[in-house]
């Protein structure tokens, strides 16, 4: 009898970290695979021509929200500038997220992607730009750009 009550205790405790497991994977995997690409070269903007590529994963994902890349601005810095990236949120078709390069030098509180076919689209911003003669706002809206954004099906 001793035996058979630690078989059953056992059979139910497998049982019951087997729920708990399953529970825990569903959670993660519920929006584990969404992510954003943005990417663009020699894009028109209010303060001359930029570049960026940007990759970002809203929340949910098993790796958190946020992202990475680089953004430029030919006329108002010097080479490329690594990006971190926050605050993602992808609705549908769009990806919203906030960028900010690791110097300080560049921010940008709104960084929007619109995906209009696979990996087409057009992108909106408005960054704050650091230069040595002072701030400057380099905008542009609904450019042509490379927008990628993938989801679970």
């Amino acid at each position: 009898m001793n035996r058979f009550r630690r078989l059953r205790f056992g059979v139910a405790a497998a049982f019951a970290s087997l729920i708990v497991a399953l529970a825990a994977f569903t959670g993660v995997s519920a929006s584990s695979n969404n992510q954003a690409i943005l990417s663009g070269t020699g894009i028109t903007t209010t303060a001359g021509p930029a570049g960026f590529w940007i990759w970002s994963q809203p929340g949910g994902n098993a790796y958190g929200n946020e992202g990475a890349g680089s953004i430029y601005f030919y006329v108002l810095l010097p080479g490329e500038h690594p990006v971190d990236v926050s605050n993602v949120v992808l609705s549908g078709n769009t990806v919203s997220e906030t960028v900010k390069s690791t110097d300080g030098l560049i921010t940008c509180p709104t960084f929007t992607g619109t995906e209009t076919s696979p990996g087409h689209g057009t992108v909106s911003f408005t960054c704050k730009v650091s230069t040595p003669s002072g701030l400057v706002t380099a905008s542009a809206t609904n450019v042509p750009a490379q927008v990628n954004i993938s989801s679970n099906p």
